[in-house]
């Protein structure tokens, strides 16, 4: 399509994914020397919703490149749409506009037509980076998305990423299983859904070379 719109989910054709491996790969796997663990556990096909935690601000490329060969998609902070060239590239890549600072229904509606599509998607659960390596709660919304039928959810945890000349590492976690989180509320289910992705996230921070990271708020079962 000649005009964006960023409404809908956007669609990597084979000419970005290419562009995507030469301007990212290089830098990501040298210089960053990315360490990957566990890509096994994301499945070949089929929706895929993979929730990490967020350190750094080139957390998504590397998660991205790390995934790989699926190719895959992430929300982004609405100020990068806002810079005309930047916002046709990262578009393009796979990436679409979110709002910091609340629930986004349009950013979760693009999010479920990417899962819908049976694509993979990259998510932040806790909203917004943070540097001190704390997790914090994740937000109902991620927990949502996991809950849509025929999606597999992927723990993941970086780590590195936060400091220059560090290798960064990312662990890929076995799917978490939500098939017992029924009945009651959609916002309970949500919530718990999203404390249970936290606590899988936590466990991963060590493997990946970090600390020892209490799951944050209660986690069910």
């Amino acid at each position: 399509m000649s005009k964006l719109d960023f409404d809908e989910a956007p669609v990597i054709t084979r000419g970005w994914w290419i562009a995507g491996h030469v301007i990212l790969v290089p830098p990501i796997r040298g210089p960053l020397r990315l360490k990957v663990r566990g890509r096994e556990n994301i499945p070949p096909h089929g929706a895929v919703l993979v929730v990490s935690n967020h350190i750094s601000q080139i957390d998504p490329p590397v998660l991205g490149v790390a995934a790989l060969p699926r190719r895959s998609h992430y929300m982004a902070k609405a100020e990068l749409f806002r810079i005309p060239l930047l916002r046709r590239i990262v578009y393009r890549m796979g990436a679409f506009p979110v709002e910091r600072g609340g629930a986004d229904r349009r950013a979760l509606r693009v999010a479920r037509d990417v899962l819908g599509r049976g694509d993979v998607l990259l998510m932040f659960p806790e909203g917004t980076r943070y540097t001190d390596g704390r997790l914090r709660p994740g937000l109902p919304g991620a927990g949502s998305l996991g809950l849509e039928p025929g999606v597999t959810v992927v723990p993941a945890a970086i780590w590195g990423s936060h400091k220059l000349f560090r290798k960064v590492s990312v662990v890929f976690g076995p799917p978490i299983d939500l098939s017992d989180i029924e009945g009651g509320p959609r916002s309970a289910r949500s919530r718990t859904a999203a404390d249970r992705m936290m606590a899988a996230i936590a466990a991963l921070i060590p493997v990946a070379g970090g600390p020892h990271t209490d799951p944050p708020g209660h986690v069910d079962g």
